[in-house]
């Protein structure tokens, strides 16, 4: 600063990079998110289960960089965000730090004390885990009695895939496992979970929905200009044309017992050791 107490010229515009870096990097981080066939129809269905949840403390697993575990958030005392890569870790801090707290952690073992939790959320991340029957489990165990668990997972299978996309998707995106809703269904009893197969939801269900994800998950860039189009006819065609599983399907389950809640979860780590 100079000496009538305000900055310098060279002050100003070193700060405008940085500035500017943070602007562009929420715009990215909402593109990518908005400009989904399918992450907004996601989310809407995940908000509307964890809703049911008690609005006490939150776990989104898998938050990236956090952008709808942010929007989970505005509903819960508490939240936290597990995340394993360092570099998406730091962006959600550095954008969505000031309402949720985002830890290092893998889902298959949860850093955190049994029965922490009111809600546990997941969107479209399961299927990339070594093990998504032990990161089922670790979910139940920090899940407070009576507590909700609400996810998404991919579901490409046979019936509305190619094999070719298949396999594409599955190395770009380095999938593990593709779900079925019968599968997920039996590993959720087999963590102890009471599945809410009511509120069970399938997405990009048509031929037409299914073919349109695929392109666009391929040529993203170039399509871009057209997806508010491509988006309303996906709509369309998942509620008119011929049904198949859906690409996509989301479920929740509850843990048996009597709702509890306390806001502050405790953390089973040395918070020091979280990348800043």
């Amino acid at each position: 600063m100079n000496g009538s107490g305000g900055y310098r010229q060279n002050e100003i515009l070193s700060a405008t990079p940085e500035v500017e870096m943070g602007i562009l990097n929420r715009l990215n981080a909402a593109i990518r998110s908005y400009c989904s066939l399918n992450r907004n129809r996601e989310f809407a269905l995940l908000r509307q289960r964890a809703d049911e949840s008690t609005r006490g403390a939150l776990l989104d697993i898998g938050s990236g960089d956090g952008f709808w575990t942010e929007r989970f958030a505005r509903h819960f005392e508490a939240s936290y965000g597990l995340e394993p890569d360092p570099q998406a870790l730091r962006t959600a801090q550095r954008l969505h730090g000031a309402r949720t707290r985002y830890v290092h952690g893998f889902a298959e073992a949860l850093c955190f004390e049994d029965e922490a939790f009111d809600c546990v959320v997941s969107v479209s991340c399961f299927e990339h885990f070594r093990s998504a029957q032990a990161a089922l489990c670790e979910s139940f165990r920090v899940l407070k009695p009576g507590g909700k668990l609400a996810i998404s997972v991919d579901s490409l299978l046979p019936e509305n895939s190619s094999q070719e996309f298949r396999s594409w998707h599955s190395k770009k995106y380095f999938v593990t496992e593709y779900f079925s809703e019968r599968r997920l269904a039996e590993m959720l009893v087999e963590a102890g979970f009471i599945v809410e197969h009511r509120h069970t939801r399938h997405l990009i269900t048509s031929r037409f929905s299914a073919g349109a994800r695929q392109l666009y998950l391929h040529y993203p860039r170039l399509l871009l200009l057209f997806f508010p189009l491509l988006y309303l006819l996906v709509l369309a065609a998942d509620s008119w044309g011929k049904q198949v599983p859906g690409q996509i399907v989301v479920m929740s389950a509850r843990k048996p017992g009597l709702i509890q809640s306390e806001v502050q979860p405790v953390l089973e780590f040395d918070p020091a050791l979280t990348p800043a």
